[in-house]
């Protein structure tokens, strides 16, 4: 099949020209030829759409990514907001955002921004992630260290290990605060913010 033809055939379509009218302009031998190729494309992105390419699942190479998070929280409990930064392994950033979760302990915040930044690296086709933050107690309540006797710390806790399941690897690495700076800023961004964008 032509591209260029089918390009040509396709934009007197658009148009609004009928196949009885585009298909010797665009340069095909008859009508039938004309229809076939459309018939060839509209099978190619049906075949497409039920197995996306793996370019599709991992856009910009992200098999692998690094994500950083922090909750923050005024009040203790209080307005609280999450921050999250995703990063290639190069130190390529993919994405940055910071929103707010509405009324939270900082704890319950942490817990949101590995929630929330989870999910966003598997809408992004991530396969393998590294959760970094600065909250010892949340890493190790997730790492097994310590118990967990607070119940909604547990069910976050719990939606954490089913967020983690949709990874071939899913790690959680402790990083001291000065080295989550720039999630800390977009979750306290996100708290200063009057709306939310």
């Amino acid at each position: 099949m032509s591209m260029k033809r089918l390009k040509t055939l396709l934009a007197l379509l658009a148009g609004g020209k009928s196949l009885e009218e585009s298909w010797s302009a665009a340069g095909f031998s008859s009508r039938a030829d004309a229809g076939d190729a459309l018939e060839d494309l509209a099978r190619s992105l049906d075949e497409a759409l039920a197995c996306p390419s793996s370019a599709k699942e991992s856009p910009r190479g992200l098999e692998y990514a690094i994500l950083y998070v922090d909750g923050a929280s005024r009040g203790n409990p209080g307005p609280s907001a999450v921050g999250l930064i995703l990063y290639l392994p190069t130190g390529e950033e993919v994405f940055s955002a910071g929103k707010k979760i509405g009324r939270a302990t900082n704890n319950v915040a942490e817990y949101r921004a590995v929630i929330e930044g989870m999910k966003l690296a598997r809408e992004l086709g991530a396969r393998r992630i590294t959760v970094r933050l600065d909250s010892e107690l949340v890493i190790k309540q997730l790492t097994g260290v310590y118990r967990i006797k607070n119940p909604e710390l547990e069910s976050l806790a719990r939606e954490v290990a089913g967020q983690s399941r949709h990874f071939s690897a899913c790690s959680f690495e402790h990083v001291r605060r000065e080295e989550n700076r720039e999630a800390d800023r977009l979750a306290n961004e996100a708290l200063n913010r009057v709306i939310d964008p």
